[in-house]
């Protein structure tokens, strides 16, 4: 299995198209918190925190922060995420991606 996905022109890795399913899973359209979303993916929060911060500089989410870093919050400070338009695109051209293998 690959361990990245094209997407459009971008290449993305699996854990961050993981990342994309399980914000889509929780919640389609709202933010969702970022620690729940750390519970679900299961991986290292900073981890986590700095994919998310790729994943918004690329356009595929949405990030709310707070001023301090708590138990709400990823240890970059985000508190919630949420997809956009673009990251919903980027999760139906990776089930088509997927069928088609």
């Amino acid at each position: 299995m690959n361990d990245f996905v094209l997407v459009g022109d971008e290449v993305l890795n699996n854990l961050d198209a993981k990342i994309l399913k399980a914000i889509k899973t929780i919640s389609p359209t709202s933010f969702v918190s970022a620690v729940e979303l750390s519970d679900r993916v299961k991986i290292d929060k900073m981890e986590l925190g700095d994919r998310i911060m790729n994943l918004k500089k690329s356009g595929e989410v949405d990030i709310v922060t707070k001023e301090f870093v708590s138990s709400i919050t990823l240890p970059n400070f985000i508190a919630k995420v949420r997809l956009t338009e673009a990251g919903r695109a980027a999760l139906k051209k990776i089930r088509s991606t997927s069928k088609g293998r």
